[in-house]
């Protein structure tokens, strides 16, 4: 018999940090290490593939990486010409570390505390990204367009600019909103998936006839989800984030005619 009481009254807890205040300020240290460590993998995987590079024959790890950096290439080409090369870089360097921060999970417990936390499921970081995102979609915007244009931008778009004051608020709005759901897109998936491990883990209180069966449905529901959430969810995230932003540069670095 299942024991549905049991599993209503588990301990399911998500969202808490191991947290330190210094000053006015909070540091979630379960989400600052594993984001060092993210970071840190990066690096290495940088220093591997300078060291192991060659124009002859390419490894294995370097011929992944050429046909990544291929296609992103030929897609920012594509819509946004030379000029977007610049881009690259940003937008590979985000898909990696963003994989690797989601690729986390697959030592996730559904505990209450996570030693190896995934940091993107703490609004923080997804909030950094993608306000450091944008600040380099304004700086750009400004670079190609000057000041004069870029000003033009906002009040002279959509509607005529004798509707002037319309323009700027719709055009502030939509900036406002970019980082926002930018940062909430990858967020909400990320924080769902610890709260579905979450409450996988809850299911080791089931018992049929005094047969603690749970321990069992945990550990199988726990194998199915990590690998659907590791290998299909994390990589779309990181791949939209990283599209995300070349749609912005595209958008913020376009020439508008003059009138």
């Amino acid at each position: 018999m299942v024991n549905p009481v049991a599993l209503l009254g588990a301990d399911i807890t998500v969202g808490e940090h191991v947290a330190r205040k210094v000053g006015p300020f909070t540091f979630n240290l379960d989400t600052i290490w594993p984001t060092l460590l993210a970071a840190a993998l990066v690096a290495l995987m940088a220093w591997v593939l300078h060291r192991k590079s060659t124009s002859g024959v390419p490894g294995k790890f370097q011929l992944v990486w050429e046909m990544g950096v291929e296609v992103v290439t030929r897609q920012v080409e594509g819509t946004m010409g030379e000029r977007g090369l610049m881009v690259v870089p940003l937008a590979m360097s985000l898909f990696v570390f963003i994989f690797l921060c989601n690729f986390f999970e697959i030592v996730g417990l559904g505990s209450r505390y996570e030693w190896l936390a995934v940091p993107n499921a703490d609004i923080n970081l997804p909030l950094a990204m993608a306000v450091l995102v944008i600040v380099l979609v304004h700086w750009n915007s400004v670079r190609v367009r000057g000041a004069r244009g870029y000003l033009h931008h906002y009040v002279a778009q959509p509607f005529p600019p004798v509707l002037l004051p319309f323009n700027i608020f719709i055009n502030v709005v939509e900036e406002i909103a970019k980082p926002v759901t930018l940062a909430l897109r990858l967020f909400g998936n990320l924080f769902s998936g610890a709260l579905m491990l979450a409450l996988i883990a809850a299911l080791g209180a089931w018992t049929i006839a005094h047969f603690h069966v749970g321990y069992l449905a945990t550990l199988i529901a726990s194998i199915i989800w990590k690998l659907f959430d590791v290998f299909l969810i994390g990589p779309i995230q990181a791949f939209i984030f990283a599209l995300l932003t070349v749609l912005y540069f595209d958008t913020a670095m376009q020439v508008e005619p003059s009138h």
